[in-house]
């Protein structure tokens, strides 16, 4: 609920659906969540522990900003009615219109108090706006399924067959493409509907796998794949054309692996997709990777830091001239990390420039610079070239070969900032990986300033998660590091059950977990002294680094997560 958490809770007590003590509980969990760099609203939290329903809240909010409560349970809503207010729109300010009385149209908003949006409804509709709360469940799950069959989805699509199967926990219905005739099914409309349908359950990875007798296709989301349909052959060779000639690949090599990159526009939101080709044994597989262009993940206070990393990170980027590595496997979330970071220090008096492998996001105000070896555009080169240039920041994508580690530390040498990434499991083998590499001991340990590693877990559905209790020794028995409270003999720790809003998954986002290790004088010296990464990192720990396991715990303590979660990600 978006409201000043107090003024909320003081409105609950008045009402007498919560009592003080079960606010100040409530606020305590809010601050923790705060101090992990999870941005909750009060009204969550308080329904997640139990004190009070969404409905209460939803009725009390719409007292206090004198608006009609309205139940859409049951209710019939008409599809002109639907149709009134752009799928784009409804997502953007969390909108649905639920009813139409003469000109006055009633609108379910998430923030009735929005004037701005209203102004932006009465102009599209042309109608007189009424604002009034329903749950906000009920919101996200009418925003979510409207914008599945408006937006030219799957659903319909003459040559699929949906499978009327009941739903199943974490599962969704199997869409079969049926054999027939190629022409009713133009490639250019196969990828269109596909690609609709993985904008709308915003997929990481499209993934193409042609099979024995079948070609599936399996959809990435917030790390995890997912089986989600199956075409078949008569469909797949014009369907991998379509992409190539999209994404600039040659058509008639389909034995050399192949890079290509398309943009898309879905209903004014500018999508990257960058494409990849593999020779496999029946036939290409290819990949699509979606890069949504989010502007929350462009401000590092969304990425998932705690207060003590966040101020640790910002102190490491601005400084004047030195090497920041951020070191993590594909997948990540190494770059959007480094973006936020550039957003964070770009200002009109400063030159950055980056060169990248690809441009994955396009920056206002930051001069970017696509890696192109055939036209010896290399990392090595191209920042050989940037130097010339005079910029006070440069990002290179990726620390590929010693060349380019020597080139990055010896421009941080003389009065750059430099960013980067590497491919390390953690902070301190992102240090012995640069030495591995060939860059000599002298320059590391002059240039580097900092390494950040990172992983992303699933964050819980807020919509469906719910506390339980488990005993602080059953606990210990299965993660003998886990942060409990030794006060009491049980800890309190959450799950989801799985809903509409999440898909019945449980998750809803990707959170960042982290490490720094700031390069300090006994740090550089074991640098110096090629000590192992062992070493570094128990040096490290003991000169208080907080590790990314300790994060990691950190988040499923403070409901951002769950136990099951962490142990995907990490060896328990």
């Amino acid at each position: 609920m978006d409201i000043h958490s107090n003024y909320l809770g003081e409105l609950l007590i008045r009402n007498k659906l919560i009592n003080r003590d079960q606010l100040e509980k409530a606020l305590e969990v809010q601050e923790q969540r705060d101090n992990m760099g999870e941005k909750t609203y009060l009204g969550n939290i308080i329904k997640e522990l139990g004190y009070c329903d969404d409905e209460a809240i939803a009725k009390v909010l719409a007292q206090k900003h004198n608006v009609p409560y309205v139940d859409v349970e049951g209710l019939d809503i008409d599809e002109d009615i639907i149709r009134m207010i752009p799928r784009s729109t409804a997502n953007r300010y969390k909108v649905f219109p639920v009813k139409l009385e003469q000109n006055k149209l009633m609108v379910a908003m998430m923030h009735p108090e929005d004037v701005m949006a209203i102004d932006d409804l009465r102009m599209i509709t042309g109608k007189e706006v009424q604002p009034v709360l329903i749950k906000d469940s009920e919101l996200e799950i009418l925003i979510k399924k409207v914008s599945k069959k408006y937006s030219g989805g799957i659903e319909g699509f003459e040559f699929f067959k949906i499978a009327k199967e009941k739903a199943v926990r974490g599962k969704k219905e199997q869409l079969v493409l049926e054999p027939g005739k190629v022409s009713s099914a133009p490639p250019v409309e196969l990828l269109n509907k596909l690609l609709d349908l993985a904008i709308n359950e915003r997929v990481n990875d499209l993934h193409i796998e042609p099979r024995k007798n079948e070609v599936k296709i399996r959809f990435r989301i917030d790390g995890v794949l997912h089986d989600r349909l199956t075409i078949a052959y008569d469909y797949y060779y014009s369907l991998v054309t379509r992409i190539k000639v999209l994404s600039d690949m040659d058509i008639a090599d389909s034995r050399t692996p192949q890079d290509g990159r398309m943009s898309i526009d879905r209903n004014g939101e500018l999508i990257d997709v960058r494409t990849a080709s593999l020779p496999a044994y029946y036939g290409e597989r290819v990949t699509l990777r979606l890069l949504f262009h989010e502007p929350a993940l462009m401000n590092l206070e969304n990425l998932g830091f705690n207060r003590e990393q966040l101020a640790s990170f910002k102190e490491l980027i601005r400084y004047p001239y030195g090497f920041v590595l951020v070191a993590g496997p594909t997948g990540s979330g190494k770059s959007t990390t480094l973006y936020a970071g550039m957003n964070e220090i770009n200002t009109e008096n400063k030159n950055i420039i980056t060169i990248e492998d690809p441009v994955e996001k396009k920056l206002e105000g930051i001069n970017q610079v696509q890696y192109n070896k055939k036209a010896g555009i290399t990392f090595t080169r191209g920042l050989r070239s940037m130097l010339r240039s005079h910029p006070d920041v440069i990002m290179v994508g990726e620390i590929r070969d010693s060349d380019t580690g020597v080139m990055a530390t010896e421009a941080s040498l003389t009065g750059h900032l430099v960013l980067s990434t590497i491919h390390a499991s953690d902070s301190a083998k992102g240090v012995i990986h640069l030495l591995d590499m060939g860059v000599k001991p002298y320059l590391v340990e002059s240039s580097l300033t900092g390494v950040l590693s990172q992983r992303l877990l699933r964050k819980l559905c807020h919509n469906c998660k719910a506390v339980y209790k488990v005993r602080n020794d059953e606990l210990l028995a299965m993660l003998p590091d886990f942060p409990v409270d030794h006060s009491t003999g049980v800890s309190e720790l959450y799950r989801s059950r799985g809903c509409a809003v999440c898909d019945q998954t449980g998750y809803s986002g990707r959170t960042g977990v982290f490490e720094i290790l700031v390069i300090t004088d006994s740090i550089r010296e074991a640098m110096r002294k090629e000590q192992s990464s062992y070493a570094i990192r128990k040096l490290a720990i003991a000169e208080g680094m907080s590790t990314l396991r300790q994060n990691g715990l950190e988040k499923v303590k403070n409901a951002i997560t769950s136990i099951e979660e962490f142990r995907r990600v990490f060896v328990t």
